[in-house]
C-alpha cells in the first residue's frame, strides 16, 4: 500500500482532519461523548508539528460544532519520551528533553498548542452544556 502525501516519522500520512473523523466514528459506533486521551505526531520538524496540531484542533472544534459530543482533547504527549518501538528517536512532544541533564525546553508547537487552546477557552464541548 502507498501512501500520497507527506509521511510522518512512524511512515504514516500526516492528516489533521483525521483526529475529527476518528471522533465522529467513535461516536457513531459507541453512542457515546468521546474523550481524546492522545493524538498527537511523531516528527523531528517541529513546524510540522507547530502546523498539525492547531489544525487537527480546529478540525475537532468544528465536528463538536456539527453536534458530535467530545468531552475534551489531551496532546500526546508533553514531552519526547521513549516509545517502546522506536526507543528514544521518536519525537512526539512539545517540549524537547535534554537526556544528558533532563532540562526540559519547550519547542514552538507547546506556544502553537497554548495559543489554539487560549482560542477555545470557555467554549463549552458539545453535550455537555
Amino acid at each position: 500500500m502507498t501512501v500520497d502525501g507527506e509521511l510522518n516519522g512512524m511512515g504514516t500520512a500526516i492528516a489533521p482532519e483525521s483526529l475529527a473523523g476518528a471522533v465522529r466514528y467513535a461516536h457513531a459506533v459507541a453512542g457515546v461523548p468521546v474523550l481524546v486521551t492522545e493524538h498527537g505526531i511523531q516528527t523531528s520538524d517541529d513546524a510540522q508539528r507547530a502546523a498539525f496540531v492547531p489544525a487537527a484542533v480546529h478540525g475537532l472544534a468544528a465536528e463538536i460544532g456539527a453536534g458530535t459530543p467530545v468531552l475534551g482533547y489531551c496532546h500526546w504527549t508533553l514531552m519526547d519520551n521513549f516509545e517502546w518501538i522506536f526507543g528514544y528517536g521518536a519525537q512526539l512532544g512539545l517540549y524537547e528533553v535534554d537526556r544528558e541533564t533532563f532540562q526540559r525546553r519547550p519547542k514552538p508547537s507547546a506556544k502553537a498548542y497554548a495559543d489554539v487552546v487560549r482560542g477555545y477557552r470557555g467554549t463549552p464541548a458539545a453535550g455537555t452544556t
